[in-house]
């Protein structure tokens, strides 16, 4: 009888049991309740899933150890590996691991979501290197995204690690031996791998609708394959990565080739480098790089491998393997594989084997009309030959954003040329394209036009790029770049190339310069209270509440169409598959199919339904939830569920064409100061312009995600809400009970952004119908993609204006119009902060902003840090440029000569200000028309920055720079900002402090969400200084709608600053009490342990209860300034920000290192709302073409500035604030526009070079596409001159 399945975790073997081949490791994981590995994207791209693999190399029988994303690679793939997952590190009952103190040291973790990957993925690179670089750090976080920090104190605190620190700290002890434990077992005998604890290929595995085989050699795989009958579905597994971009199946067969060593072998040899098929990416690229330095005729092997650095991301490429790679590129010619580009551009060669032996020899061209799947053919390996020292060889790839992203374009050049006969190209060169279309390979014309002629010849040249612009057909792909960008780069990078053969000055000017990561810059120290056990993997969220017995699983029914009516929903098919348990739809809810409770209050008769019933109004729309036993039966249901719809329409997409129709009622009244007619005609200018911005997904790593539990006396709800009541309010509503009767509890969020404040009752609703119908509890958890469909992001955006000022540029007369999409619903709109917001610092005498929103076929957008407000603010900042622009001022100048002055006055925010009452419950009058600034800090703010950033030097060190390159440029700039912190007079939140009388310990609730903002470490500060104790002694309970009952939303920067002054308050009341009992009982010496336990024991209330009322807290601006350098590639659009240096107010800061943090992260998050993250619609269906990690591109932690300094501005305690302070979670994303004023600049100097002045209409995210078409890159300026 053979040995049942078996790995080895943390140290402990785990019987693999009832699986499936899809059944993942993380799924494994989760249900043998080891759940500190998070779930999110389940296609390798953000890191949450990242654990640390050690196996056996079936060709060399050693070890090796790797970061692998467990929501890929198959549990029975993992057979015999040992597998380390972060509770195999530190934990608050043994101790810590120094990885994981070191990231809770350095603030490195927020929201903590990631925290645990980031761990991983430090670990594996720890446990695979004896050494590493700063260099290292960086790319091995190259597929772990953080939403949070910002990346920033992530890096310093892994960079901050040696060797050393490694091999001496380890604070585990392993299960298995009892010694120190460095997270892998390693005491079995070299050889002993896979094939003593599997099935033989004698004895596939024999599943419930599949078999699975795991051949030990390649006779057996041929066999296997050899004697499948015909007809059948196969596939060949190895690291499972395709399923990254394309998900196959299902099969009835399932082939693991990771046993077989002929296809892991590896031979570096003066005739040809070899490489099995199995080999993963990392060795091919570690291979070539020491096959470069050892062997002669391979130094160019070193140049693909530095371009596969940017492949997928460190974990994919531990796990896929380069046959893998070239397998989907052959099954899916569309696929842009950086490998195949490589390959073919080297001239290597494929050898493949068929089930009766014979083997064939292929280039890579031959390759793409072999049916591998139909022939059964497996690819045996591929050879490199060696090429002589006078041959170029380049491959470039243009991505969306550093790393874990697709290729825009990818090229590969191998040109051979005699440099004493003018560069004379001597042999056929080699011009390789993927991502053009599905067909293209070789620009064969081109390669023509180069053959036997000089590249110092400009005809030659000219001749060249004309063949390419023949050839190169791009074909449209929706959701992707356009044709006419990645025509323009074909040719660009082939200029690129002659450039760089010639060896000429010219050569580098358009190459980015070197990416070194600077340290930032640190406050004083304190830990945020969570840091630790959210760096160990032990911080609990919902998706880590165990299931309970008879827990159901829901996953949404979808539209598929924009503007239909439904007909039918058939879920006949869907509920005979086994496990799936039922259906809901909007006539299973007994209350209202209405989500909004108090929420509807800002937009008045707005409502948003459960489900759809009558029309769909976007493609993703809910139709009615399905619920099974497990996830897998869910979905497998799905897949059967038939729609019918009738009267199609086609959607309405955008703006403009939303402003073709009527406005929706119920729009806000302008922001109307003074007189514009009359500043326009005292104005000596009047401009007109435009922008537009697209939307932001909020992307958190903790999805959507709700558990309602029907009891005895309502419904138990833990659910991700920053906002406990509304969600309370909104279940009880749908389902027809009374409030008291839905009891929600929330702990902690992976991440909010303002996504979950009332959207993130569309799963929590939707639970709860299905909850009360079947009457057992349901789970309903959004995978990213579907978090990314149904749910609405922030509002896209279109101003349009009119400004009038003199000769000196001082403002006469602002007229503007900011119009929001709302999505299919106006819920959450955001315009009227917009316009309220948009003055900043500057002084008019003249105002007249028109706040509105539009209807479009797309999910109802909602808040999205910092709403409005940011939109307010970057558009005036655009306003500002064009009138510099237009006068001819340095930009900074002019905003100096418009700052408003002490004791100006701007208009107040009543409609934001009456919104966040209304949620609260309350209805606001009487609001005075405008606030008074006593101090606008900003101008000596400014000077500080000057002075700290060395501005003035540099920016004469750019403008040189910008005279000495024509293909590369940089743009340098200072961008100030007021923003408003909106405090209305009503915004209640409950908080309990409770002493227990045993000890003195205190526990304490509130209404707020922590969701990495820092709130509690903020209240816990606050608390200790209130009460004289440590904060160690302090802990936090669950927010719960009973005990912090009407709470208001945790948004807007007041949770953090409305919760500790309300712990405040009940401290102080809680603290005078005790020191009344002292005094009374003679305890004046007592320690305050001993005081708590003998008021207790005297009858003494040792608890507060406290709520703020009305006008406790107040508004004030926030000031911040910001300078940031970047340097721009013309030839691609790619750009990267060099520095960043931001000054901002924080009042006196409770907690430096949050609020820098904080800080930092908003910036980020800034940075990807105007750069990388484009949300693109299908026009015809209103599908979202970006709900992808491989089509919606939030910063990686390559792509922050490489050097950003964060400084909180000194001696300026805010009298209205909390403890003196301010907030900081928000204003620090307004300055991200900083990096946008330095591209203009950069762009306007390219343009200059083109011949062209002037102003230009600049709308955002500025994509490296929009980037290289703002240059006016033309091939006719693609000369040798």
């Amino acid at each position: 009888m053979s040995a049942p399945l078996s790995l080895t975790i943390n140290g402990k073997q785990y019987e693999v049991g009832e699986v499936s081949p899809n059944t993942h490791l993380l799924t494994f994981l989760h249900d043998n309740q080891l759940l500190g590995t998070h779930k999110t994207c389940y296609k390798g791209a953000c890191g949450a899933c990242t654990v640390v693999a050690t196996l056996t190399d079936p060709d060399t029988l050693e070890k090796k150890t790797m970061t692998i994303n467990s929501c890929l690679v198959p549990v029975l793939a993992c057979v015999g590996w040992e597998l380390t997952t972060i509770e195999g590190l530190g934990n608050k009952y043994d101790g810590y691991h120094v990885i994981q103190e070191r990231l809770t040291q350095h603030s490195g973790t927020q929201c903590g979501y990631c925290s645990p990957g980031m761990v991983m993925n430090m670990y594996g690179l720890s446990q695979s290197k004896a050494e590493w670089t700063k260099e290292d750090v960086e790319q091995q976080l190259d597929g772990t995204v953080c939403r949070c920090t910002g990346y920033r104190p992530i890096l310093d605190a892994f960079k901050s690690l040696t060797p050393q620190d490694i091999e001496d700290v380890h604070k585990t002890r392993c299960p298995t031996t009892g010694k120190a434990c460095s997270g892998c077992c390693s005491n079995k005998p070299k050889g002993e791998g896979k094939k003593a604890c599997g099935k033989s290929a004698g004895s596939p595995l024999k599943l419930k609708d599949s078999t699975w085989h795991q051949p030990s050699s390649l006779q057996e795989l041929l066999d296997t394959l050899a004697g499948l009958p015909e007809g059948t579905k196969y596939t060949l597994v190895c690291g499972n990565t395709a399923q990254a971009v394309y998900e196959g199946g299902p099969y009835t067969e399932y082939i693991y080739t990771g046993n077989v060593p002929e296809l892991s072998a590896v031979k570096l040899e003066t005739e040809a480098l070899v490489f099995g098929a199995n080999v993963s990416i990392t060795r091919l690229m570690e291979q070539l790089f020491l096959a470069a330095q050892t062997l002669g005729g391979f130094a160019y092997v070193s140049h693909l491998a530095e371009t596969w650095k940017h492949l997928g991301n460190t974990s994919l490429r531990n796990l896929g393997s380069w046959g893998g790679n070239i397998a989907t590129k052959v099954n899916h010619p569309d696929f842009t594989s950086d490998i195949f580009v490589g390959l073919v551009t080297a001239g290597a060669t494929i050898t493949t084997v068929s089930p009766d032996g014979s083997s064939d020899t292929h280039t890579l061209e031959e390759l793409m009309e072999v049916d591998l799947v139909g022939q059964r053919r497996v690819i045996l390996q591929v050879s490199l030959p060696p090429l002589p020292d006078d041959v170029f060889v380049r491959t470039i790839k243009v991505r969306p954003r550093t790393s874990t992203a697709l290729a825009d374009v990818s090229a590969g050049f191998k040109v051979r040329v005699d440099a004493a006969t003018a560069h004379t190209v001597v042999d056929a060169p080699v011009i390789v394209y993927n991502g053009i279309n599905s067909s293209f390979i070789r620009a064969t014309a081109t390669e023509a036009a180069l053959a036997g002629k000089s590249l110092e010849d400009e005809m030659v040249l000219q001749a060249a790029l004309s063949a390419l612009a023949t050839e190169v057909v791009p074909a449209i792909k929706p959701g992707e770049t356009s044709p006419e960008y990645r025509l323009s780069l074909t040719q660009t990078l082939l200029y690129k190339m002659v450039l760089g053969v010639l060896g000429d000055s010219a050569s580098t000017a358009s190459k980015l310069s070197l990416r070194i990561l600077k340290p930032g810059q640190w406050g004083k120290p304190v830990t945020k209270v969570e840091a630790p056990i959210q760096c160990s993997g032990e911080a609990e969220y919902v998706t880590k509440i165990p299931a309970r017995p008879g827990e159901l699983y829901g996953v949404f029914v979808t539209s598929t169409q924009a503007n239909a009516r439904l007909v039918s929903i058939d879920t006949t098919d869907a509920l005979a598959i086994p496990g799936v348990v039922g259906f809901v739809g909007a006539e299973d809810i007994r209350g209202q199919n209405n989500m909004l409770a108090f929420a509807a209050d800002w937009v008045p008769g707005s409502s948003q339904p459960v489900f759809a019933s009558e029309r769909v109004e976007y493609n993703g729309q809910p139709l009615g939830l399905l619920v099974a036993t497990n996830r897998s039966a869910a979905y497998a249901g799905l897949e059967a569920v038939k729609v019918t719809y009738d009267d199609i329409q086609a959607p309405v997409i955008t703006i403009d064409e939303a402003l073709t129709k009527p406005l929706p009622p119920s729009q806000f009244p302008p922001v109307v100061i003074g007189d514009v007619a009359a500043g326009f005609a005292a104005s000596t200018h009047v401009i007109e312009g435009a922008m537009r911005r697209g939307g932001q997904l909020h992307y958190q790593l903790e999805t959507q995600i709700t558990i309602v539990n029907p009891t005895d006396d309502g419904f138990e709800v833990h659910s991700a809400t920053q906002w406990a009541s509304e969600t309370q309010r909104a279940i009880a509503q749908v389902l027809g009970v009374p409030d008291n009767q839905v009891h929600v509890s929330v702990k902690r969020l992976g991440g909010g952004f303002g996504g979950k404040i009332d959207q993130c009752n569309i799963v929590s609703t939707a639970a709860a119908v299905a909850a009360q119908k079947m009457r057992r509890p349901v789970r309903v958890q959004l995978d990213l993609s579907d978090n990314m469909r149904i749910v609405g992001g922030r509002e896209p955006y279109l101003c349009t204006y009119k400004v009038g000022f003199d000769d000196a540029g001082k403002l006469q007369a602002v007229q503007a119009v900011l119009t929001a999409d709302s999505g299919y619903k106006g819920v959450d709109v955001s315009s009227s902060s917009a316009v309220a917001a948009m003055p900043s610092c500057y002084a008019c005498s003249n105002w007249e902003l028109t706040p509105q929103f539009i209807l479009t076929n797309t999910p109802v957008t909602t808040w999205c840090r910092t709403p409005g407000t940011v939109e307010g603010i970057c558009f005036m900042e655009n306003i500002m440029d064009h009138v510099a622009a237009e006068l001819g001022l340095d930009p900074l100048e002019l905003r100096q000569r418009n700052l408003l002055p002490d004791g100006g006055s701007r208009r107040l925010g009543k409609e934001i200000i009456q919104l966040r009452s209304r949620m609260a419950g309350c209805n606001v009058k009487d609001l005075p028309d405008e606030v008074t600034i006593p101090r606008n800090l900003i101008s000596n703010m400014i000077t500080q920055l000057l002075a700290s950033a060395d501005v003035e030097k540099r920016k004469a060190e750019v403008a040189q720079f910008n005279k000495d390159n024509l293909w590369k440029k940089r743009g340098l700039t200072v961008m100030p900002m007021l923003w408003p912190h909106s405090v209305p007079p009503v915004y209640p939140f409950s908080v309990l402090v409770a002493v227990n009388a045993r000890d003195g310990s205190v526990s304490i609730s509130h209404g707020g969400s922590e969701m990495g903002q820092g709130l509690n470490t903020k209240v816990a500060q606050v608390a200790a200084y209130e009460l004289g104790i440590p904060m160690d002694t302090i802990s936090f309970v669950p927010t719960s709608t009973h005990t912090n009952p009407n709470s208001s939303s945790t948004s807007g920067s007041l949770g953090s600053d409305t919760c500790s002054y309300c712990v405040g308050e009940a401290c102080k009341i809680l603290r005078a009490r005790l020191d009344t009992y002292k005094q009374v009982a003679g305890l004046l010496d007592a320690s305050w342990k001993e005081v708590v336990l003998s008021a207790f024991n005297a009858g003494v209330d040792i608890s507060q209860r406290y709520v703020n009322g009305a006008n406790e807290t107040q508004g004030y601006a926030v000031f911040g300034v910001a300078c940031s350098e970047v340097e721009l590639d013309v030839l691609t659009g790619q750009f990267m920000i060099l520095r960043t240096d931001i000054l901002e107010d924080a009042g006196r800061s409770l907690s430096p290192l949050v609020d820098i943090g904080q800080i930092e992260g908003g910036f980020v998050m800034g940075q990807g709302l105007l750069t990388l993250e484009k949300i693109v619609f299908d026009a015809a269906t209103g599908k979202n073409l970006s709900d992808s990690v491989w089509t919606y591109h939030t910063p990686m932690a390559l792509d922050i500035p490489v050097d950003i300094r964060v400084t909180l501005l000194e001696d300026a305690p805010n009298p209205v604030g909390v403890q003196s302070s301010k907030v900081t979670s928000e204003p620090p994303v307004c300055l991200a526009y900083s990096a946008v004023m330095a591209l203009r600049q950069a762009v306007t100097s390219a343009r200059q070079d083109a011949g062209t002045t002037g102003w230009f209409q600049m709308d955002a995210p500025l994509t490296y596409e929009s980037l290289q078409q703002l240059c006016l890159v033309d091939v006719s300026r693609l000369t040798l001159a």
